[in-house]
């Protein structure tokens, strides 16, 4: 029998994190055992100082003892955790009697907790220190900063750690080598920093530490702020001395070789063209003893916290990068070659050049779509975005590289002055750090399918970078929407947790710094722009807090988000109107296209949805949902019993008077007012009802008939709330033929014209839209990817039915597909389903994990060969813990483990 020995250990839901801030931590385990039933009963935590006192089972910090508890996951309790330190902890469960092994030991990082344990200064360009305004500041600024200082010859480093931020960006060097990348996209007076380990990066005698940081000025995404740079290092000796090197004016600084007076891109994330001379490049700054002679002493701005930078928040998620090499180069003439990479990634295009001459310039343009001739188009696709690079050559062998992201699937080079191959061109592709990117997998026998599958992954992976970005070309700005739409993907496609909570508290900040009076949170956060609301983003607020919580069962974001859960509930209620019960002209979006409510985006994604009425369909039941959302999260909390049913109370009169006033008798109507209503029957407002479950019974035939026959009438924005409806009228057929119609608009219809990421709209290759607007739309635009989602759902079979899927539901579309196969990542371990089709039989198998239960629907007219159907079984194998039937289906009930079946 296997032993049971817990695995992959997560802090705050992340493995060896280094920058913990949780005064009580939350602390997970899995484990991986092939027994059927296998749960835990019990478990016990020790947390040592050291890891030489865990390997002798000491829990010197903290010992849980055995605690009878099913939930495997424990908040630390114990002495309160010291600043700069690290900690080490193990765990064991039992399973009824059966003790399992400890597991191998993890180690989490405390951050720098109090203003007071910093002391290093905000540095910055000398001559700005005391800058009056933003103007003053020299916009798009590349800054190298350095430091030299030596160890002791005869103590090994024992430990070292960087804390560091800068404002936007940086890249952390030691020794010559390149340790971290950062950004704090963030305002100020909320900074992140990161901590980062030095341990094997230093040495003993001379060592250098420097930093390229870099300042955009605002932009999507990004307040204005000011630039700035700090670093703290703290670093522990063998002998047990200790040394703390600190940003001040003894460190050296220079303007790097980026052109400062380069266009930008667009008006929209705020970032020049990167124009940069190889020429002036500091080869070897990050060395010892390099020759900073001509370089100036840093502008101290004031030790932390000084103004603007008030307080610094670790963070604890990381963008990583790999390289990607280029599928083709194609030499269109003899001073122009085309790189292809295959797909569009959001990455650093890299040309290494082998013979380079000093001062000749290299023009190159990044793109998503080529020209007839085969050079790359310079605005299709990327939303007239300035895709252009340009380098100045030095004598010999030099390296092209950009600082800044963008979607790149094809480079155009001109002018190199040489013949590149392969192994010279490369593309660093970017993407916030996950468990697994490959969690979750799913494969069948319609190669649509599976193709569309892989579209969406692809795309919610490079459209997760620092934040959720709405495009890594136009707007790199994190939309709630969108960020909501992409998380759920990350989250089921992943195992990904850390940015969906940075994510959701981010937008929680929203609401205090600018909406706590009236309700709302900004559509784009944080921002350049400041103020800005959609309505509809607002509303979708509570079901995505709810969702990940189902999923993570992270409480603590309960917590956090249900004040702000409640303010979008009073805000959604005080726009009620007495006369019809509806939510009326609910406020936010002033004076543009988001007023009262987005529907969807772009406006062409409206599919001429009638917005002319001062109730909206779709917004009123999204109004529905929020309110059930609140009502939800409230129950989670223990709130007051008459806290809950008024969020009950708002959900049923707003449901009755939907149904009194948007509802034909038939069909869903797009808006009314209290003396007349909409003749629009859209499928937004029809797939919306249907999907949040407002038709009554005896109508639901006919809703899901109307919005399958319209084939696709929704945006990818909004279009999961199209597939939740298919879902759950068990419309199957019609969902597989939404998902791989390449002739309607979907993504079968992107992947037939070439597209590798999914699209803002359906339409950016049609023709019949006008060509500004088919070029101000993006074909990198990951709000389109859960459908991913629902191919797990839906075709897979894959739902979790109970919060940290300690039970899950999995009905198989088995009468749909001759074959698939899968596996989806949750809180407890993967769950596997797998299916083949032949001669009459079908051959299923299905992997519950560990402390999980499911229940197994399968259809009512199978028999199956190696369990007893009747309704009430007397004998099952072991793990089967009843078969009955329910609503046409037969449904076996099953612990965790393997169970193969065979259908006839």
């Amino acid at each position: 029998m296997t032993r049971m020995q817990p695995t992959e250990l997560r802090t705050e839901f992340v493995q060896t994190p280094l920058g913990i801030e949780e005064r009580k931590p939350d602390l997970r385990w899995r484990v991986d055992t092939d027994r059927r039933g296998a749960g835990q009963t019990a478990y016990r935590v020790l947390v040592a100082s050291s890891r030489e006192r865990l390997a002798d089972d000491e829990g010197d910090v903290w010992d849980t003892g055995k605690r009878e508890r099913e939930t495997p996951s424990v908040t630390y309790d114990g002495p309160a955790l010291e600043a700069d330190t690290d900690y080490y902890w193990k765990v064991r469960v039992w399973d009824g009697d059966e003790a399992g092994a400890w597991s191998e030991p993890a180690m989490w990082g405390t951050g720098l907790l109090e203003a007071d344990d910093w002391a290093a200064n905000w540095i910055r360009r000398p001559g700005e220190v005391n800058a009056d305004a933003v103007e003053d500041f020299e916009r798009g600024q590349f800054t190298y900063a350095r430091r030299e200082f030596a160890l002791p010859e005869d103590a090994d480093v024992e430990r070292a750690r960087a804390y560091v931020a800068a404002c936007h960006q940086y890249e952390l060097s030691v020794n010559g080598e390149r340790v971290d990348r950062g950004q704090s996209f963030s305002y100020p007076d909320f900074h992140y920093y990161k901590i980062v380990d030095l341990t094997d990066a230093l040495e003993t005698g001379e060592n250098a530490v420097g930093a390229l940081f870099t300042w955009q000025g605002e932009g999507q995404g990004r307040p204005t702020a000011e630039p700035g740079f700090i670093c703290q290092l703290e670093i522990e000796l063998a002998d047990g001395t200790e040394r703390t090197i600190v940003t001040d004016d003894s460190w050296r600084l220079r303007e790097a070789e980026w052109d400062e007076d380069a266009p930008l891109r667009n008006d929209e994330i705020g970032e020049a063209v990167e124009i940069v001379d190889g020429r002036d490049e500091p080869c070897g700054w990050a060395e010892p003893g390099f020759d900073d002679a001509d370089w100036t002493a840093a502008g101290v701005v004031g030790e932390h916290p000084t103004d603007p930078w008030e307080r610094l928040i670790a963070q604890d998620r990381e963008v990583v990068g790999r390289k990607i090499e280029p599928e083709s180069i194609t030499q269109i003439d003899d001073e122009t070659s085309v790189v292809d990479f295959g797909r569009v990634y959001t990455g650093l295009p890299t040309v290494a050049f082998e013979d380079g001459t000093a001062g000749h310039r290299v023009d190159m343009r990044a793109g998503y779509r080529l020209r007839e001739d085969g050079t790359v188009h310079e605005q299709e696709g990327t939303q007239w975005t300035d895709m252009r690079y340009a380098y100045v050559q030095r004598d010999g062998a030099c390296t092209f590289r950009p600082f800044n992201y963008l979607g790149v699937r094809y480079l155009q080079v001109e002018s190199p002055g040489e013949n590149l191959e392969a192994d010279q061109v490369s593309l660093r592709a970017l993407h916030n750090e996950v468990p697994d990117e490959h969690a979750a997998t799913f494969e069948c026998s319609n190669e649509t399918l599976d193709d569309v599958f892989e579209l969406a992954r692809h795309s919610a992976l490079y459209g997760s970078q620092e934040q959720f970005i709405d495009t890594p070309t136009r707007e790199k700005g994190q939309f709630l929407m969108d960020a909501l739409n992409i998380s759920a993907v990350s989250r089921r496609a992943f195992g990904e947790r850390a940015l969906t909570r940075q994510a959701i508290r981010e937008f929680v900040r929203s609401h205090y710094r600018y909406w706590e009076d009236e309700g709302r949170l900004n559509a784009v956060y944080p921002n350049g722009d400041g103020k800005r609301d959609i309505p509809d983003f607002t509303e979708a607020f509570p079901d995505w807090v709810w969702q990940y919580y189902r999923e993570s069962g992270d409480r603590a974001i309960l917590e956090t988000a249900y004040p702000v859960v409640q303010a979008v509930a009073d805000y959604i209620a005080e726009h009620v109107d007495e006369e019809t019960g509806l939510v009326t002209n609910l406020s936010g979006g002033e004076g543009g296209p988001y007023e009262e409510g987005i529907v969807d985006w772009p406006p062409e994604m409206r599919y001429g949805y009638d917005r002319d009425w001062p109730a909206r369909t779709t917004v009123n039941i999204l109004g529905v949902n929020a309110f059930a959302k609140a009502a939800a999260i409230a129950d989670a909390l223990d709130r007051p019993t008459e806290e809950i049913e008024t969020y009950w109370d708002r959900q049923q009169a707003l449901e009755d008077a939907i149904r009194e006033h948007c509802f034909d008798g038939d069909l869903f109507v797009d808006g009314c007012d209290a003396t007349d209503a909409s003749e629009g029957r859209s499928q937004h407002a029809n797939a919306f009802a249907l999907a949040f479950g407002l038709v009554p019974d005896d109508a639901i035939d006919g809703v899901a008939d109307h919005i399958a026959e319209m084939g696709m009438r929704m945006g990818p924005m909004m279009v999961p709330r199209l597939l939740e409806a298919l879902e759950a009228a068990d419309r199957i057929d019609a969902l597989i033929d939404l998902l791989t119609n390449a002739e309607d608009d979907g993504w079968a219809n992107i992947l037939a014209q070439g597209g590798t990421f999914t699209w803002e709209t359906w339409h950016c290759r049609d023709s019949d839209l006008p060509t500004n607007e088919r070029q101000n739309r993006s074909e990198s635009h990951a709000m389109g990817a859960p459908v991913l989602v629902s191919i797990q759902r839906a075709l897979l079979g894959v739902r979790l039915a109970e919060r940290e899927a300690s039970h899950l539901e999995i009905r198989p579309a088995i009468d749909h597909l001759e074959h698939a196969s899968g596996r989806v990542p949750t809180e407890r371990g993967p769950v596997e389903v797998a299916w083949s089709r032949s001669n009459g039989n079908c051959d299923l198998e299905v992997t519950v994990p560990w402390n999980a239960t499911a229940s197994i629907s399968l259809p009512a007219d199978v028999e199956t060969n190696r369990i007893d159907v009747t309704p009430v079984a007397s004998s099952l194998p072991e793990g089967i813990t009843n078969v009955h039937r329910v609503d046409g289906s037969i449904v076996i009930e099953v612990e965790s483990g393997t169970y193969q079946l065979t259908l006839e």
